[in-house]
């Protein structure tokens, strides 16, 4: 009886040791996400790297793959790639090693922020095969009937980073081919946000322009400003350049001349120095052409 009460009570005083760590590193993710909130991202990645530890010295983990992801995040919006590359292999060698499923969405998504990383220094090779890799695991689990809008979101996230990359890799076709499926199977799950979806169309937009195929453009950019102008996008003025560029492909010089001359109207409101100097240049070869038919 004495042995089962000492058990007992050790079981109980580890439940209570978990409780409490678990507590700490909930409070610490609450004091991250108010140092973001601020703009101290010093402060927040201190933080997660002591929650971290924490995870680490007493073997708790349902939260380390949350910090790894914040971490990875913040290193990717301040530009530093290396840092990001370091901590996705340290927060996949970790879930692995806690006995992670391979096809995990956590893990397919450290898997894809690394693909990106490739992508973007161009190591082309590894790349293709990061991406392969996830949209595989993503294609096979919705094929075996996982319908959660988290698998769903992560195939669709796939497909468009992967289309980027063959952009990038000047393989259009296929762009337009990943890129087309995951605007097509965010539309079935209804996953995107208006400000995502607003950018695959703009993306599809592009890469109708570049296949020649202005009309498919014109009906994606459309499409884009319509979401733009509901929720007020800071990419309104690059949406109506790109309107504009469409006309001047479809030598619809009139509509491309009221579009371009929106697009300067627009980056002026919203400070955009860049599509400003673009459009201007656009809007002088329009004026040439009209100049030349008169």
């Amino acid at each position: 009886m004495q042995c089962t009460s000492l058990l007992q009570n050790n079981i109980a005083l580890n439940q209570v040791n978990q409780y409490d760590v678990e507590e700490n590193i909930s409070h610490l993710m609450t004091l991250a996400r108010i140092a973001l909130e601020k703009g101290d991202t010093e402060r927040a990645t201190a933080i997660l790297e002591m929650g971290i530890k924490i995870c680490e010295d007493y073997g708790v983990y349902v939260a380390l793959p949350y910090m790894y992801d914040i971490l990875a995040s913040i290193s990717f919006a301040m530009g530093n790639m290396d840092k990001a590359e370091h901590l996705l292999v340290s927060a996949i060698e970790k879930l692995v090693q806690i006995g992670t499923s391979d096809n995990d969405n956590q893990l397919v998504d450290f898997q894809l922020r690394l693909a990106r990383i490739d992508s973007a220094y161009e190591n082309n090779d590894m790349a293709e095969i990061g991406f392969r890799d996830c949209l595989n695991k993503q294609k096979s689990k919705i094929l075996g009937g996982d319908t959660s809008t988290k698998t769903g979101m992560l195939y669709v996230n796939v497909l468009f980073w992967y289309g980027l990359h063959k952009i990038r890799s000047n393989e259009h076709k296929n762009a337009k081919e990943l890129i087309t499926s995951a605007y097509d199977y965010s539309q079935k799950i209804k996953g995107l946000s208006p400000y995502e979806e607003m950018v695959i169309l703009y993306t599809l937009a592009d890469l109708h322009m570049q296949l020649g195929q202005n009309n498919l453009a014109l009906e994606n950019i459309n499409s884009a400003i319509l979401l733009c102008k509901s929720i007020g996008s800071t990419d309104m003025p690059r949406c109506y350049l790109k309107l504009a560029q469409i006309y001047v492909n479809l030598e619809i010089w009139p509509n491309a001349r009221v579009y371009c001359e929106e697009a300067i109207k627009m980056a002026s409101l919203f400070h955009d120095s860049a599509v400003m100097g673009e459009a201007e240049f656009v809007l002088q070869k329009i004026e040439k052409r009209q100049r030349k038919d008169e």
